[in-house]
């Protein structure tokens, strides 16, 4: 058995509802593969006399691949790319035909032919950014058995434009390779080098092919025990009209005969004899249901010297050159991956293949089913590839990309029972070099570890260590906890998993409505044009259309929001939803100066400018929109090639938005004039009702009863939230505030009360010994603030406490011990503390909702 079973039970009814709607007819290709969370299938196998269950899981603790430090081995040659300024698709039509008017004025060409030519020209260059289906690995491994001191060779391209040839030996130390890298190019190329392919092992010599922009070269490469140097001599040369007046894209040498194979974007194979370097046509190709796509590569077919594997980005084909124009369908997708590389096949018949979505495992013997599949959850990108590794009778899969750092490890290998297994939950690291995007992988085989090189597409060459260590194992603090009785009882019975079924939801919608592409919102504002300039004529006139009172404070953004039309989708909160004058003419008419701000000022009834608060916190909102506008970009992405046009677009746009809203929002309206505040009351007064509280804007409301017929009175503050609330006056300046003693106290020391300098020794009338505890009355409540008097004689009362006074003046009982610290305990129910005074009964206080 090589199959994991699968459940294609919900697979039939999901046919059997796109053929009913008549969408489509072709069965999903959509396979078996192991996803983190997802339901795994399980199996019998036999183990001897007995059967036992067994998952695609076999976690066993084997060995891991760890990852040393990176290390620079050789120092770029090429320049960094320039930083071209993005301009518009308008700007480069006015520069195009102004530099055609320039040195062309004789002839007459239309703008609109210019459009065309450059629009074709970025849409081309953003499809070879995302994808180029001519760029191959640049970093390469030559095998010579011959060599002076070491077999193996590095080869890779170097130069400013990379047309120059580089092959760079391996030094062996105490059974180290150490790389010895060489600065003198063996060969040179009119055109930059795009791939770089080595034949492992050939009767006739070590070839090495070498694909450029112009042509290919084939190579020999000799060496012998007694002379260090290389001999190169170039055997064949493969152009364009050899390939049927198309360009190649991919190359691969046979295991053991002298030939080379070829294919052009097309898919058509084209073998190449090293011998006599005769070309003929070995298999016209297929048709790639993408025609818009030219993505080829070849792979071995195991010891087969009669054919090939052959893959398009959605089919893997098995060649057989001795039938003409013949294949043997090994996968084809039918959903939306696409396929990124494929590897040689091995003894065992394994195909590893990577895909946009998922790293797969095929066997040759069994066409049309992957055996193994594993979800990669990375983005979108078509230059991923998978590298197998074998150390110690383990082997490691590697999944690379180039167009970030990230190496992902794959423990898969083929068990006893004939099933594929994982071995290990895969595991990642980083290749942590100053270039992002990379042009070539290799992996130097050392006995105990694997060197991995790696080519930037500067030249820079890094190597890191890769050596095997043990698992971590499950350490004691991880255990299994016992299952309570009341648990299994209110588990949710899910029922068997045959009758199970699932339900898939498009979220696209949603995620199209919270996230509208560029194109979209630009289509929408167009729409919205005449409104949006009947908006800004109805302005002016906003406090005389309004319907209903406003009861409370409204920025330039509420007016706005609220002259216009009600939005057709409203949010919990009118700043969370969008109005019509959030747009790139709502940007521009702010910054024109033709928003009516003047006028709502002088219809409102209170107005307040809020920037220089804002500025306080935030020194990049100050100013005008286009200033707040400029000190948004440095907040920008940095400037990178690789950004697609409508992301910064969309940049451009939303910088330009939120300028838009931070402006809207330093005006705030009121239609309610606020109250002047009322005087304070003077003297006695003050100390009977206390301050009184004077509301501006905001005004409390009791919370009154449905039952009670008779009205309420008036809403009651104690003392300390009437001083409190009256202690800030609403407008005044912060820097000119000036504290007051609400009790009077402090003013009273500094006015009138003075402390009198005595002669040293000489105690101050304030400071005379108070008589014994005993004639001291014990007050029941002490009061907020104690302030010394100079009189002339001391006061056997204290002041009196603004609203305690009637508390204050209760009959006491004179305690035997003071107000002083007392370390001894005297006898009595409180240890001579005083006793706590009667509580006074008082009315029930009234729930208040706020003030």
């Amino acid at each position: 058995m090589e199959f994991w079973p699968q459940d294609i039970q919900s697979q039939g009814k999901a046919q059997i509802k796109k053929n009913r709607k008549g969408k489509s007819k072709i069965p999903p290709s959509g396979i078996d593969y192991l996803e983190p969370g997802r339901i795994e299938a399980v199996t019998l196998v036999e183990n001897k006399s007995h059967f036992q269950w067994t998952s695609p899981f076999h976690l066993s603790g084997g060995q891991r691949l760890s990852a040393g430090s990176p290390v620079e081995v050789f120092k770029p040659t090429r320049p960094p790319k320039l930083d071209i300024p993005s301009t518009s698709m308008v700007q480069r039509v006015e520069q195009g035909a102004n530099f055609l008017r320039t040195h062309f004025p004789d002839i007459d060409i239309a703008a609109e032919l210019v459009r065309q030519e450059l629009s074709a020209d970025a849409q081309v260059t953003r499809a070879l950014e995302q994808y180029d289906p001519f760029s191959g690995n640049t970093l390469e491994l030559l095998h010579i058995p011959d060599a002076h001191s070491t077999p193996i060779f590095l080869v890779f391209p170097m130069g400013e434009t990379g047309c120059d040839l580089n092959i760079s030996p391996f030094a062996s130390l105490e059974q180290r390779l150490i790389f010895e890298p060489s600065v003198k190019p063996v060969k040179s190329f009119a055109t930059p080098i795009l791939q770089l392919v080595s034949s492992q092992s050939i009767s006739l010599g070590t070839f090495l092919a070498a694909r450029t922009f112009g042509s290919t070269a084939i190579l020999r490469v000799c060496a012998t025990s007694d002379d260090p140097h290389l001999k190169i001599s170039e055997s064949a040369t493969v152009l364009r009209d050899d390939l049927g007046h198309r360009i190649p894209v991919d190359i691969k040498f046979h295991s053991r005969q002298s030939d080379v194979l070829f294919v052009n974007n097309e898919g058509a194979v084209y073998k190449c004899n090293l011998e006599n370097s005769f070309k003929r046509l070995a298999f016209t190709g297929i048709k790639n249901p993408d025609s818009g796509d030219q993505f080829w590569q070849l792979a071995l077919a195991g010891a087969s010297e009669d054919g090939c594997l052959l893959t398009s980005s959605k089919i893997v084909q098995e060649l057989d050159f001795r039938t003409s124009d013949l294949a043997l369908n090994l996968l084809n997708i039918t959903t939306d991956e696409q396929l990124t590389f494929i590897e040689d096949s091995r003894e065992d018949y394994l195909i590893q293949l990577a895909t946009t979505e998922r790293v797969l495992w095929l066997d040759r013997r069994f066409p049309g089913k992957a055996l193994f599949g594993i979800k990669h959850r990375r983005n979108y990108d078509r230059t991923l590839a998978v590298h197998t590794l074998e150390l110690h009778d383990y082997r490691h899969s590697l999944v690379t990309s180039r167009k970030n750092k990230l190496v992902t490890v794959y423990d898969v290998s083929r068990s006893a029972d004939h099933l594929l297994h994982m071995g290990d939950m895969p595991y990642s690291f980083s290749f942590d070099v100053p270039e992002t995007q990379s042009s070539g992988d290799a992996f130097v085989n050392s006995g105990d570890n694997f060197t991995m090189f790696r080519i930037s597409e500067r030249g820079r060459i890094s190597c890191i260590q890769l050596a095997q260590r043990d698992s971590p194992n499950i350490t004691d603090g991880v255990r299994t906890l016992p299952v309570r009785p009341d648990f299994q009882e209110n588990r949710r019975e899910t029922g068997l998993l045959e009758a199970r079924e699932f339900s898939e939801t498009n979220l696209r919608p949603a995620y199209e409505r919270i996230f509208p592409r560029i194109g979209d919102i630009n289509a929408q504002e167009e729409a919205n044009a005449e409104a949006v300039y009947d908006l800004l004529g109805d302005l002016p006139s906003f406090w005389q259309r309004l319907d209903t009172p406003i009861e409370q404070v409204l920025t330039t953004y509420d007016i706005l929001f609220r002259a216009g039309e009600e939005p057709k989708h409203p949010s919990r909160a009118d700043f969370l939803s969008q109005s019509i004058f959030n747009s790139a003419r709502g940007y521009r008419i702010l910054s024109q100066g033709h928003l009516p701000i003047e006028d709502l000022e002088k219809g409102a009834s209170w107005h307040l400018n809020i920037a220089p608060i804002l500025g306080h916190f935030d020194n990049s909102t100050v100013g005008d929109v286009r200033t707040v506008t400029e000190r948004l970009r440095s907040f920008a992405l940095a400037p990178n090639s690789n950004i697609p046009v409508q992301a910064l677009r969309r940049q451009e746009k939303d910088q330009e938005q939120l300028a838009l809203d931070l402006a809207l929002s330093k005006d705030i309206f009121s239609p309610v004039p606020f109250s002047p505040a009322s005087q304070l009351p003077e003297g006695d007064d003050k100390e009977v009702s206390g301050f009184p509280v004077h509301f501006h804007y905001l005004q409390p409301t009791p919370r009154r009863n449905y039952y009670l017929k008779e009205g309420e009175e008036d809403v009651a503050f104690p003392f300390g939230v009437q001083s409190l609330l009256n202690d800030w006056a609403f407008g005044s300046d912060p820097e000119k505030y000036v504290f007051k003693d609400p009790y009077g106290v402090s003013a009273e020391l500094k006015t009138e009360n003075r402390p009198q300098r005595g002669r040293r020794g000489e105690r101050l009338p304030s400071e005379a010994t108070p008589p014994p505890p005993s004639s001291l009355p014990q007050p029941t409540q002490l009061p907020p603030l104690i302030a010394a008097f100079s009189t002339t004689q001391p006061a056997l009362l204290p002041p009196h406490v603004l609203g305690v006074e009637s508390q204050m003046m209760q009959p006491e009982e004179v305690e035997s011990q003071g107000l002083m610290t007392s370390t001894q305990v005297l006898p009595g129910p409180f240890g001579g503390r005083p006793a706590a005074a009667a509580k006074k009964k008082s009315a029930p206080k009234k729930r208040m909702g706020g003030f």
